[in-house]
């Protein structure tokens, strides 16, 4: 049956706005957020700065996309919202009256704000900065000194300026700095009477650790001066003080020492003085934070926790594909507060039993919704207009038993009479996972007339800790298996012509495309997205490398042989089906030097394989790339399946 709209093309990504933040004022009656669309003439994003008001459910625009403008909070007496905006040139923070007018710059800090947080007496704005002093140096002289591992990382680039926490005094309107920029910082956190800071912090002599994995503190007793409360073995992140400031929940793993993602985020709390920590989820599946991936959000969001009382905790965790939000006591036992059918990016508590939340769900890009002991109601419909003009199929998720698991899966249907071209995605991490949340490349595929498969295979997250190691020292074999355990089941459940398969996945995914294509010939088609093909070379110039040494038990020279077996360039002369490659050339987390060696091995005896290399993007181009490339990019996947696997296709 034909469809009331015209199929999209990737020149739709144009015209979807994204919701994004949630920030309830004092009162609890008033919703912040921001609305993020691209200017595609300017190759930029612009934001607005929007309130709901949840009595009346009228909503008022603040700002009006003539900058970048995001993350906003609310001030201590609800009179004004703070946000960070490029309308400077830099990237610093705002304030606009709540009863309207013109926004109004507060007092510069040295390079660009990343993040703030406002005291709940009003009297200070703590805030993350970037300098740039150190950077323009380097550009100047033409050279760079390189002192510590953790010398870049994909996105912010090389490191010649660390973070710094910055001070505003509100009142006095001037400047000061808390740490001295030798050691990564991050998630400031007011204490309520808003005389004390938490922070997640380093030591200089940590320079060389993966992740900040000390909770700091500084008092206005005290000047200021930053002490650090607690050491923890592994990461650190999201403090949040309970409501009578005796406590503060964090995020970290177990064990000690632990790096990879193969461990559980779990939630822990602390006196204020890092006495007494606990953790509070330790026999809990499920993972502290967002590891559900899409296309119109980073991945891995961390909003800090929420107390609701001295003894109870609001936090956001996921489960089995979808990240919910969870309520978490000493006392009672653990519940939870939003809907499995929607995939949570935000959120913020009204009551012991209703939150707001930012969410999407596999039909619909990401909205504002109200969830209230398990039923839940949209409060936006930004989206409403956009998400009409999909035009395509039905999804379904359905299931796959598999050597003793139970493997989530999920299709889109294609807009093409049956049987149907597939493409079998695979999510990248390894240690994500797909879920109940909108991908827009996939209806897009839908569009062009592909059914979508997609599943959450051994060494995803969000299924606990047996199952996200189930690949330690072993990449690539019992992920493989998995998926295409998935890919039999929806050929027998659904239309699906068997003889026009395709095959894509970014990152970790991008990496089990290539091994998959080494191993059958099954496939017509693949596009390997910023793959990692190589372990060996990917441990030392990836700024997450030595990640895989807790996932394959060592590092290159203590098991050789792991990292040459699970490399996907070590089955390159096998590889018969037609590779595109697609990589970004700032990608610092697989190197498109990564591209470059499997494109080489594969051209050098004849095979069918392309590379796209988008200038000056990096890792997140999917997610946040600059528009122009990111449709360029998905222009590129559509083309390349269209030319694979149609059905006249004849491969070359």
């Amino acid at each position: 049956m034909a469809r009331a709209v015209d199929p999209i093309t990737a020149r739709h990504l144009y015209t979807l706005p994204v919701v994004g933040g949630c920030a309830l004022d004092r009162s609890k009656s008033r919703l912040a957020y921001c609305v993020t669309t691209m200017d595609e003439a300017a190759n930029a994003y612009r934001g607005s700065v929007c309130v709901l008001d949840l009595a009346s459910n009228a909503t008022h625009t603040y700002t009006h996309a003539t900058a970048r403008d995001s993350t906003v909070r609310w001030s201590a007496d609800g009179a004004s919202l703070f946000f960070i905006s490029d309308r400077s040139g830099s990237t610093q923070l705002w304030r606009v009256d709540a009863s309207g007018g013109e926004p109004v710059a507060l007092p510069a800090l040295p390079g660009n704000v990343s993040a703030f947080s406002v005291s709940p007496n009003g009297t200070h704005i703590a805030a993350i900065t970037v300098p740039t002093k150190n950077r323009e140096e380097v550009e100047r002289r033409g050279w760079r000194r390189i002192t510590r591992i953790r010398y870049r990382a994909d996105g912010p680039g090389y490191f010649d300026d660390l973070p710094e926490l910055w001070l505003i005094d509100l009142h006095a309107g001037t400047t000061r700095v808390v740490t001295d920029g030798q050691g990564f910082v991050g998630s400031p956190a007011w204490s309520p009477d808003g005389r004390t800071l938490a922070f997640a912090g380093e030591h200089a002599t940590d320079a060389d650790s993966l992740w900040l994995r000390e909770l700091w503190t500084a008092s206005e007793d005290s000047g200021w001066q930053p002490r650090q409360i607690v050491h923890f073995g592994s990461a650190i992140d999201a403090p949040a003080w309970s409501p009578d400031g005796s406590r503060i929940a964090f995020a970290g793993s177990l064990p000690e020492g632990a790096t990879g993602g193969m461990h559980n985020v779990r939630l822990f709390a602390c006196g204020r003085d890092g006495s007494d920590v606990r953790c509070l989820t330790a026999n809990e599946e499920w993972t502290c934070g967002s590891f559900i991936l899409t296309d119109t959000s980073a991945a891995g969001g961390f909003p800090p926790p929420v107390w609701i009382s001295n003894d109870a905790i609001a936090v956001l965790a996921s489960n089995r594909g979808s990240a919910q939000v969870w309520l978490v006591s000493e006392t009672e036992a653990t519940r939870v507060l939003t809907p499995r059918e929607m995939s949570v990016t935000d959120f913020d508590v009204l009551d012991e039993r209703s939150v707001v939340c930012c969410a999407s769900t596999l039909a619909a890009p990401p909205e504002l919704y109200l969830a209230r002991e398990g039923e839940c109601r949209r409060l936006t419909e930004a989206t409403n207009a956009w998400t009409a003009t999909l035009g395509v199929g039905p999804t379904a998720s359905f299931l796959v038993e598999h050597n003793g698991a139970t493997i989530d899966a999920w299709r889109i249907e294609g807009r093409a009479a049956a049987p149907r071209a597939s493409v079998l995605q695979i999510h990248g991490g390894p240690h994500f996972a797909y879920g109940n949340a909108f991908v827009f490349e996939f209806y897009l595929l839908a569009a062009a007339g592909f059914d979508v498969i997609y599943c959450n295979p051994r060494g995803s997250q969000t299924y606990g800790e047996a199952f996200a190691a189930a690949i330690k020292a072993d990449w690539g074999r019992p992920a493989y298996d998995d998926c295409m355990a998935v890919l039999d089941a929806a050929i027998n459940r659904f239309s699906i012509d068997a003889s026009r398969l395709g095959i894509a996945g970014g990152s970790y995914g991008g990496y089990l495309t290539a091994y998959t294509i080494g191993q059958t010939t099954r496939f017509k088609a693949a596009i390997a997205m910023r793959p990692a093909t190589d372990l060996v070379s990917l441990w030392g110039t990836s700024e997450v490398g030595r990640m895989l040494a807790e996932d394959f038990g060592g590092g290159p020279s203590d098991v050789p042989e792991v990292y040459r077996r699970d490399s996907a360039l070590t089955y390159a002369d096998a590889i018969q089906t037609p590779l595109l490659i697609i990589h970004s050339e700032r990608d610092y987390r697989t190197p498109v030097g990564q591209a470059e060696q499997l494109f080489t091995a594969l051209r050098e005896r004849g095979a069918v394989a392309e590379v796209v290399r988008f200038v000056n993007c990096d890792h997140n181009l999917s997610r946040t790339g600059p528009p122009q490339q990111r449709v360029a990019r998905l222009d590129a996947i559509v083309d390349w399946f269209e030319q694979h696997l149609a059905p006249t296709a004849r491969n070359h």
